[in-house]
């Protein structure tokens, strides 16, 4: 049992209001909608019910709630096929004398054989229950997924997602402290394009140069998925790190037992940048006497710091940070009928550096001397405007045929951000930098469609999902050069810079992959992708760069390929299973590298719509292994075991560095397909468990080597710029049942870092080496389940206790992270 130009950058609004006001009309005019009918594969072991619950739990991803007494002792038969929630409980429970109830749509509650209500001891004392869920590091998933739900979401009390999935092995941040400027890395792919962000089925990744890549509040989320690698066919062209996929919370989610509707508020604070958070929702469900049930939930999110302290004692200037979101998510069921829709929408306005991947942002004392501190200051400063929308609309329908089970979504995604230098006579900011003004706006519009059929044909079992994808992706740049205002060349100024391109890539995609059940205990899924993306630049306004000369040419190319790849499971004992996987992945090259130009007079100054797709092949092994009587009775320990290999070939990288030039006659694209590279290394994750005490192990551990340099391909063999150090996260803890208390301690260990192209000729490209560090914390969760604040939580922690300096790998030496920062969160339900 687990541990319970002002223009530029708003272009696009007329289409986002176009879009919500449509949404809400969808669902004014549906009234089709009901209870889950959903048939799901489960395979559950035979041994102890404790266990046996807490996989199928993770398989059909439910909250079971029970009291120990009622599953001690107890044993299950197991099972395995094709079936609904309810004949799935109803088959492992039976003949175990445990019955079970739907307390909500997502929540059971299991009970003895004369348990009427909340379960008792003899005195009739109200006993805390004991949670079952769905884990991120344990259940009947491929060994490269792990699972952040609600429970874990809320202990974590992180500022961004970033923060949120550091702890889970593989997976890193990068960047730096300013929200804004926040990266994620995983298994060594830290390029945008190689992280792919999904929320609610629609894509969120932003590529601005020196920016950060996602700007979703963790407040809105119920659920986070981490899907590591990119062995899947249901996502494609790139996302070779692995996907992130990513679930708003619904009124369902926060319906207590027999409760209609109901309103629930959050406060936070932590000491580091003494940042306050003020979150709220209301949310109801009723069918109204009718067929159709409607849901309904409205969610405000309001955080506020000021300037970061890192640890010993340092504050950064300019990383503060002022964040409003709001989430509208509705929907409504009726006979197998689902549908529903997300809006989701924030901003931050803020100064901060040029850069907002930096740490500390401070002026030299030549310009402190020449315009005092505080004008110095203003002069390395840009004012940001962000602003982030998703909306989505998902249709879907479970009948009762076997055969048809299909969902059909549509979405709408942008992120824009405007900057803006000091208003300064004599401050003429290069292009470089973005200029005097800058907009870029990154939209995406998502259509899909997709069944699956599950039935027996040469008896054997088959579930068979297929469907169809469309994508429309936009990048709308502007930028006011004022440095080259009287400049034709540059069209006085007003143009997309040259290193971010404008243009769009439309993806046309299908897929399918077939779950066949060969025995009892062992699966195969094989699958297959296709995918078609039409690339087009816009010319660019500056004739300097736009210049046939040049070599620029900014028309349409495409791209195709085909992604097979395969995965097999095998349960070869009730408490053992193995998995490998493998894919042949693409990666398109996106709008920056085919449109990116120079000018005439440098060498490497072409677009580049020559490249080769890039091509991945990705290997996962993995072992799942789970115990119960290990050192105590009803005790349990889980650990997941996995390996990956990365074989990168056709690497697109920016062309430069005296070798590569060398020789070369005439102008040639600024971007080329270089040699292979491999990336590979070793993940565990471990959890024990027994009524009073737990502990968490994670560890990871990568390699990787490209054949000769960036800037050198000729040269020697150079190691992987992104790879993380090896990392330990572990955790130990204590619960008090009777108090519905558990604290504890966590500590993060990560290895020095020297394994880097820096010292290798790379010191003009590379990340340099960093030290090592250790960093320790403590934490209490309190979440009654009596008394006055029963429907409540309170979360307290503190992070980096001993005050350490450190400054991760991925900061590149420029960004120390938090010190001593006490954290409180406080909510309740109403």
């Amino acid at each position: 049992m687990p541990y319970s130009n002002a223009t530029g950058g708003r272009r696009h609004s007329g289409i986002f209001n176009l879009l919500m006001a449509g949404t809400v009309f969808a669902f004014t005019a549906t009234g089709a909608l009901a209870q889950d009918a959903s048939v799901h594969h489960v395979d559950v072991p035979a041994g102890k019910l404790t266990a046996a619950v807490n996989r199928l739990a993770s398989q059909l991803k439910l909250q079971v709630v029970f009291d120990s007494s009622v599953a001690s002792g107890v044993s299950t038969s197991g099972l395995s096929g094709e079936m609904t929630a309810d004949e799935a409980l109803s088959r492992l429970l039976s003949g175990t004398g445990v019955r079970y109830r739907f307390v909500d749509g997502s929540t059971v509650k299991l009970m003895g054989a004369t348990e009427t209500s909340e379960p008792v001891d003899a005195d009739g004392t109200k006993l805390a229950p004991i949670v079952v869920r769905g884990d991120a590091n344990r259940g009947d998933r491929a060994p490269n997924v792990a699972i952040l739900d609600a429970e874990d979401i809320e202990k974590a009390q992180a500022s961004s997602l970033p923060e949120l999935l550091q702890k889970t092995p593989g997976v890193s941040l990068g960047g730096g402290v300013r929200i804004e400027g926040q990266t994620i890395a995983i298994r060594g792919f830290a390029r945008q394009s190689d992280v792919r962000i999904i929320l609610d089925g629609a894509p969120k990744n932003f590529e601005k140069y020196d920016q950060g890549t996602v700007f979703i509040e963790p407040e809105l989320l119920k659920r986070v998925e981490i899907e590591k690698g990119a062995t899947s066919v249901r996502y494609g062209n790139g996302g070779f790190g692995g996907t992130v996929l990513m679930e708003t919370k619904d009124a369902t989610d926060m319906l207590r037992p027999g409760e209609e509707w109901g309103i629930w508020a959050k406060s936070g604070f932590q000491s580091a940048n003494k940042q306050f958070l003020e979150t709220g929702a209301l949310y109801g469900k009723s069918d109204f006497g009718g067929p159709v049930t409607y849901d309904g939930l409205l969610a405000a999110t309001w955080r506020k710091s000021d300037d970061m302290r890192v640890g010993g004692g340092e504050i950064y200037n300019y990383s503060n940070s002022k964040l409003t979101t709001l989430l509208a998510n509705v929907g409504a069921e009726y006979d197998g009928h689902e549908i529903r829709g997300t809006v989701a929408y924030g901003e931050n306005d803020n100064w901060g550096p040029v850069a907002a991947i930096r740490g500390q942002s401070a002026p030299s004392d030549f310009n402190i001397a020449r315009y005092g501190y505080k004008e110095a200051m203003r002069r390395l400063l840009t004012w940001r405007e962000i602003e982030d929308f998703t909306s989505t609309l998902n249709y879907s329908y479970a009948g009762d045929s076997d055969l048809v089970n299909y969902r059909m979504m549509a979405s709408f995604s942008s992120t824009s951000q405007h900057a803006t230098r000091p208003d300064i006579p004599g401050l003429n900011p290069s292009a470089s930098v973005g200029g005097y003004e800058n907009d870029a706006t990154y939209s995406d519009i998502k259509f899909e469609a997709e069944n699956t059929s599950n039935f027996t044909l040469g008896g054997l079992s088959h579930s068979l999902n297929y469907g169809v994808q469309y994508l429309d992706h936009d990048r709308d740049i502007s930028m006011y050069d004022i440095a080259n205002r009287t400049q034709a060349q540059y069209n006085y100024g007003y143009y997309a810079p040259w290193f971010m391109p404008e243009g769009t890539q439309r993806t046309v995609a299908a897929f399918v992959r077939d779950r066949i059940e060969l025995t009892d205990t062992l699966t195969v899924t094989p699958g297959l992708r296709y995918d078609h993306v039409r690339s087009k630049g816009v010319p660019n306004d500056a004739p300097r760069f736009n210049n046939p000369l040049a070599g620029h040419d900014y028309s349409a190319v495409s791209h195709q390929g085909v992604t097979p790849a395969i995965s097999l499971s095998w349960e070869a004992a009730p408490s053992v299973r193995f998995f490998a996987e493998w894919a042949y992945a693409m990666r398109v090259p996106n709008i920056d590298e085919i449109y990116s130009t120079q000018s005439v007079q440098t060498k490497a100054s072409g677009t580049s719509r020559d490249l080769d797709v890039e091509r991945n092949s990705t290997f996962n092994i993995g072992v799942d292994l789970s115990f119960n009587d290990v050192l105590t009775a009803d005790d349990m320990l889980s650990t997941r075991i996995s390996a990956y290999n990365n074989h990168v070939s056709n690497p697109v990288t920016r062309r430069f560095g005296t070798v590569n030039l060398a020789g070369v006659s005439g102008n040639v694209p600024f971007y080329w397909n270089t040699p292979s590279y491999d990336i590979s290394g070793i993940e565990l994750q471990s959890h024990y468990e027994t009524e009073r005490l737990f502990a968490d192990l994670g560890v990871s551990w990568m390699t990787g080597e490209r054949t000769g340099a960036v800037n050198n391909v000729w040269g020697p063999d150079t190691y992987i710029n992104d790879l993380a150090p090896l990392t330990v996260i572990a955790t130990a803890g204590i619960k008090v049942p009777d108090r519905d208390l558990a604290f504890g301690w966590t500590g993060t260990f990560v290895d020095d870092q020297n394994r880097t192209p820096y010292n290798q000729g790379g010191q003009t490209y590379a990340r340099p080496p960093s030290a090592g560090y250790a960093v320790h914390g403590l934490f209490l969760d309190w979440t009654p389940t009596s008394g006055l604040m029963e429907g409540g939580e309170v979360h307290l922690a503190v992070d980096n206790i001993f005050d350490k300096y450190y400054e991760p790998y991925l900061s590149d030496g420029i960004s120390a992270m938090p010190g001593r920062n006490f954290k409180v969160a406080i909510s309740r339900k109403f």
